[in-house]
């Protein structure tokens, strides 16, 4: 039993990088968006941007977060969000 508690609690664990990781890179394509004159570059950063925050948005209710995890993912789905916004 306590075995399969400790697999259960790495496959949350690893999930919820997976979302974090999801937002970072959300992030880091709103940033490329914002330095590049490329229409092409911009469009296709904004879409990829707002794929990751589709993806996060859907997985994230999924998962019981601990205070510091459900505060680290909420900075990041809201730092992506007002990214989005800007780039608008």
């Amino acid at each position: 039993m306590v075995s399969n508690n400790i697999h259960a609690e790495r496959r949350t664990l690893a999930s919820i990088d997976f979302v974090a990781e999801e937002l970072g890179l959300g992030i880091k394509c709103c940033e490329v968006a914002l330095s590049s004159a490329s229409a092409a570059t911009w469009d296709r950063k904004i879409k990829n941007a707002q794929r990751a925050h589709d993806i996060a948005q859907r997985f994230v209710h999924r998962f019981r977060l601990s205070g510091r995890e459900a505060q680290r993912i909420n900075q990041r789905i809201t730092h992506l969000r007002t990214l989005l916004e800007e780039l608008k």
